[in-house]
């Protein structure tokens, strides 16, 4: 009778199990609607004179522009959570980067050189090299690579396309607003649906006096 009872119990338990296991979602099942994930965006950075957008040219070279243009529209496709590669939608160029940093569109997709960690920090979005972990910048429209000038632009809002890639390279702009960092919203209200507040930003105004 003892032995009858303790296997009914044991059978029990492992019923009990048995049903708790069931209700479990794998972790790789919860984030693989994230994997190729595709948004188009236009990467915007930029320092307080002016804001820039992320552009990656024909000849592959990769800069910060004051203006929007189509060379400017990305594609940023998940790989995986926290995997993310960058294309130009006008160009198919890759963005890459080397051991050194150096940022470069390229034809062919390396793995090694052209997915990037996305990493979301105090409002900002940094992509980090997948050779030295640490944040990619951009340069100045107009700089040589090597030549760096001003500070380094490597925090990114990924904002909302607001033009239309037109055929042969044509662009239809569709009222992308000037960027003024020194302004509460820079973005306006036409570019994002709600102001986007930055702590680290507010606290350096604040010590500025422009607030």
């Amino acid at each position: 009778m003892l032995a009858s009872s303790s296997s009914s119990f044991v059978w029990l338990l492992l019923l009990l199990l048995f049903l708790h296991l069931s209700d479990c979602v794998p972790i790789d099942s919860v984030m693989a609607p994230f994997s190729g994930l595709v948004r188009e965006r236009l990467l915007y950075t930029g320092n307080r004179r002016q804001g820039l957008f992320m552009e990656i040219d024909a000849d592959g070279s990769v800069q910060a522009s004051p203006d929007p243009s189509s060379n400017c529209v990305l594609e940023l496709r998940s790989l995986s959570p926290g995997k993310t590669i960058i294309q130009g939608v006008r160009t198919s160029l890759f963005l890459c980067v080397n051991s050194q940093g150096h940022l470069r569109g390229q034809r062919d997709y390396v793995e090694e050189d052209c997915t990037f960690r996305e990493l979301l920090m105090d409002s900002y979005t940094l992509f980090l090299s997948p050779h030295t972990g640490l944040p990619v910048s951009l340069r100045f429209k107009g700089n040589k690579p090597g030549r760096r000038r001003g500070p380094l632009l490597y925090h990114f809002l990924p904002v909302m396309n607001n033009q239309v890639v037109m055929e042969e390279g044509e662009t239809e702009d569709l009222g992308v607003p000037s960027v003024d960092l020194d302004k509460n919203d820079p973005f306006g209200s036409g570019l994002v649906s709600h102001s986007i507040f930055s702590p680290s930003m507010h606290k350096k105004k604040k010590k500025r006096g422009l607030q």
